[in-house]
C-alpha cells in the first residue's frame, strides 16, 4: 500500500460518518432497527438487520487501521514489511470479530474477552437480553435492544434521574455530531446512545414486565434500581429498591455521594468524561462541591417523613441552610454552573433534589427556597432548561402511563401524587393496597381515600332532611 492508498484508506469511514451527519428529525424511525458504533469518540449509524453493513463498516475501520499504520511507518516512502504485516493482522482479526461475535459482546466495551466479569455484580442473563432465543424477542420480556447500554428506573425517582440525566447528555452531544443541532429524537425508543425500561415495583407481584425483566437478569440476586447494563455487564448505584416490590419508598437516597453510575456512565458512554472538568482543579473543585452537598437527599426525606412538628422545623432550618451554602457556592466561579462555564456532575446530583423541593416540599411541607437566593433560583432556571433535563423532567409520555401505578400526567402534579404516601406517613398502606388492587394508570391508595371522602358525606348526608347530590331512601 503507498501513501495515497493509505490516505484514502483512512477516508473511508470518515465518509461513512459525514454521509450520516445530514440526518434530520425525520429520518429518526429508521433509529428502532439501528445501532451505534464509537470509533474514536465519534458513532456510525448502521441497521443492525444488514450484515452487510455492518461488514463494510468493521472492515472500513480495519483498512484505516491499516492505512494508519503504513503512514506511521514512513511519511515519505512506502510502508515497511513489519508495518504491512501488522496492518493485515488487524485487517483479518477484525473480520475474523465480526463473523464470530454475538450482539451483546460486539457492543461491549467493558469485559470483553474475560474470563471473569469484570463488574462486581456480575453479567446479564443472555435469556433476558434475548440472544439466547432470538426469536423470542417481543414475545418474552426482553431488553429493548441487544448492544445498546439499557437504564432500568423509575422516571420519579431522584437517583435515576441523576443516571438519566448523564445518558441524556451524551445523546444531545451525540445528536450534535450527527448535524441535528442538539435536539433530542422525540421518543426515548429512537435514541443511539442508550435505552430505557421504566420498573414499577409497586407491582412487581401484579406482574410489572419491568420488575419481571429485573428478576432475570441474574439468577437469585437482589438487584437494585436504577440499574445500567453495558456490554453485558451490570452496574448499579449502592442503594435503591430491591426488585422483590417490598421497598416502595422512592426517596430513600441518604447521601449524593451514594452515585456510582453517573462517572462510569461519563467514562464510557459517548464522549469520554465531558461531565466533568478536564483539569485536575476543577476535578477537585467539582468533587468538593458534591461533598459539601451530599446531605441534601437525605434532608428532604427527613423533612418530608417525619411526623414530629417541632423536628420538621429543626429539618426546615437545616436545610434552609445547606441550600445558602450551594446559593454561595454558585457565587465560586464565573459562570451559571457550579464550576463555572462547564455542566458537571456537580450540577446533576443535586438537581432532581431542588425539584422535589420546590414541588413537593412546597406543597405538603409549606417550605419554599427562598427569592433571596438569587444565584440558587437563576441556576435552577438555566439547568430546567437544558434539553437534557426538559426530556428526563417531561410530562409522562405512554411508557410511563402504562407502567406505573399513579394517575396523574403533568410533571408537577405527578411527583406530588407519587409523594402523598410518603409525606403522611402512609407508605405501608399504600405498598399493601396497591399490592392488592394496583394496576398501570390506576392509583389505588387515592381511590381509597376518594372512597373514604364519599363514605364520610354519605354519613353527614343521612343526618340532614334533604340531599342534592345523592338519593337516601
Amino acid at each position: 500500500m503507498d501513501r495515497d492508498e493509505a490516505r484514502d484508506s483512512l477516508n473511508k469511514p470518515l465518509l461513512l460518518a459525514t454521509r450520516e451527519s445530514s440526518i434530520d428529525e425525520s429520518e429518526f424511525h429508521d433509529a428502532r432497527n439501528s445501532s451505534s458504533i464509537h470509533n474514536g469518540g465519534s458513532s456510525i449509524y448502521f441497521d443492525t438487520k444488514s450484515n452487510l453493513t455492518n461488514s463494510m463498516i468493521t472492515t472500513s475501520a480495519a483498512t484505516a487501521t491499516a492505512g494508519a499504520a503504513a503512514l506511521a511507518a514512513s511519511p515519505t516512502a512506502p510502508p515497511s514489511s513489519s508495518a504491512a504485516s501488522s496492518a493485515s493482522s488487524a485487517s483479518s482479526a477484525s473480520a475474523q470479530t465480526s463473523s464470530t461475535s454475538t450482539p451483546t459482546a460486539a457492543a461491549s466495551t467493558t469485559g470483553a474477552g474475560s474470563a471473569n466479569p469484570r463488574s462486581y455484580h456480575g453479567r446479564v442473563s443472555l435469556l433476558s437480553t434475548g440472544t439466547l432465543f432470538p426469536s423470542t424477542r417481543g414475545i418474552v420480556d426482553t431488553l429493548p435492544h441487544p448492544t445498546k447500554p439499557c437504564l432500568l428506573y423509575a422516571d420519579h425517582d431522584p437517583l435515576a434521574a441523576v443516571s438519566h440525566i448523564c445518558l441524556l447528555e451524551k445523546e444531545v452531544a451525540s445528536s450534535v455530531e450527527l448535524g441535528c443541532g442538539g435536539k433530542l429524537p422525540p421518543h426515548p425508543k429512537l435514541y443511539l446512545q442508550f435505552s430505557v425500561v421504566h420498573v414499577c415495583q409497586p407491582l412487581a407481584n401484579r406482574g410489572d414486565a419491568g420488575a419481571r425483566l429485573l428478576k432475570k437478569l441474574k439468577k437469585g440476586a437482589q438487584l437494585t434500581l436504577p440499574l445500567l447494563l453495558n456490554g453485558g455487564e451490570i452496574f448499579q448505584d449502592g442503594i435503591g429498591s430491591t426488585s422483590d416490590g417490598q421497598t416502595t419508598n422512592p426517596t430513600y437516597w441518604s447521601s449524593t455521594l451514594d452515585c456510582l453510575l453517573p462517572e462510569y456512565i461519563d467514562e464510557v458512554i459517548g464522549e469520554k468524561n465531558s461531565l466533568r472538568p478536564k483539569d485536575a482543579v476543577g476535578n477537585y473543585n467539582m468533587k468538593l462541591f458534591i461533598q459539601r452537598h451530599s446531605e441534601l437527599p437525605s434532608l428532604f426525606h427527613q423533612l418530608l417523613n417525619h411526623p414530629s412538628p417541632n423536628h420538621r422545623m429543626q429539618l426546615s432550618t437545616r436545610l434552609l441552610d445547606l441550600l445558602k451554602v450551594i446559593n454561595a457556592d454558585l457565587k465560586t466561579f464565573e459562570g451559571p454552573y457550579l464550576c463555572g462555564a462547564q455542566f458537571t456532575l456537580a450540577d446533576i446530583y443535586i438537581y432532581p433534589i431542588v425539584e422535589l423541593i420546590v414541588v413537593v416540599l412546597s406543597t405538603y411541607r409549606n417550605f419554599w427556597i427562598p427569592p433571596s437566593l438569587t444565584s440558587l433560583v437563576a441556576w435552577y432556571d438555566t439547568v430546567s432548561d437544558r434539553p437534557s433535563v426538559r426530556a428526563a423532567t417531561a410530562d409522562r409520555m405512554f411508557e410511563s402511563k402504562n407502567t406505573y401505578c399513579y394517575e396523574r400526567v403533568h410533571r408537577n402534579e405527578y411527583l406530588i401524587e407519587v409523594y402523598e404516601p410518603c409525606a403522611r406517613n402512609e407508605e405501608t398502606l399504600f405498598a399493601r393496597l396497591t399490592d392488592e388492587r394496583g394496576r398501570p394508570g390506576v392509583n389505588a391508595y387515592r381511590e381509597l381515600d376518594e372512597e373514604d371522602a364519599e363514605l364520610r358525606n354519605r354519613s353527614m348526608c343521612e343526618k340532614r332532611s334533604s340531599c342534592e347530590t345523592c338519593v337516601i331512601s
